[in-house]
């Protein structure tokens, strides 16, 4: 089972990771650098933003699956965080984004804000905890480097995002903070799915 969900894990982000690029490609309108992704949740092209959050979603559940059935086990805090935050991102476009001067226009848009911040925050601390654990274990002596550093970038990045969300310096590259955090996240979900299939296999 470990396997097997490890696999879909690392499935759903490579979906995700084509929904992703599908959407920079298309003539959406919206600026990189500047423009949040949850952007792309408003307009012609939503769907393919509703798939990404979608596929991020099951991702997260699949490794919060096989990581709570791993040997050694691993903590459940992981494991309840990577859910949080896979429900988070399923729950979001339901609640599209404001756009314009503030985020928090509306109780949709602030729900969507609220939504974004839990994914973020979630993942991001569920990296920290699981890098703790399995720094010292042998058989993930192969990736070690990457399970202690990637969830520092994703820390940094995810604070940067924050500030930006406020700072009207950083507002003109908000998008490109935002897409630093989601690359590196997406990062650490291959690094560890694909890990964990073969340790399982």
């Amino acid at each position: 089972m470990v396997e097997a969900l490890s696999l879909v894990a690392a499935a759903a982000t490579v979906a995700q990771v084509g929904l992703l690029v599908a959407l920079h490609l298309l003539p959406t309108g919206y600026r990189p650098v500047r423009d949040a992704l949850s952007d792309y949740g408003i307009g012609r092209y939503r769907r393919l933003f509703w798939a990404q959050t979608a596929t991020g979603g099951l991702a997260r559940m699949a490794l919060a699956g096989a990581l709570a059935d791993s040997h050694p086990s691993n903590p459940g805090v992981v494991s309840v965080l990577l859910l949080i935050s896979g429900a988070a991102l399923l729950t979001m476009p339901l609640f599209p984004t404001d756009q314009g001067s503030s985020r928090f226009q509306t109780p949709r848009g602030t729900i969507h804000m609220a939504l974004a911040v839990t994914a973020f925050a979630a993942v991001t601390v569920a990296a920290s905890e699981l890098a703790g654990t399995l720094e010292n274990e042998a058989q993930w002596a192969g990736v070690k480097s990457l399970i202690v550093i990637i969830p520092w970038v994703m820390t940094g990045t995810v604070i940067a995002v924050a500030v930006a969300t406020v700072s009207p310096r950083l507002k003109p590259v908000f998008g490109l903070i935002e897409r630093l955090f989601s690359v590196s996240s997406i990062a650490w979900f291959l690094v560890v799915s694909i890990e964990l299939a073969r340790i399982a296999s």
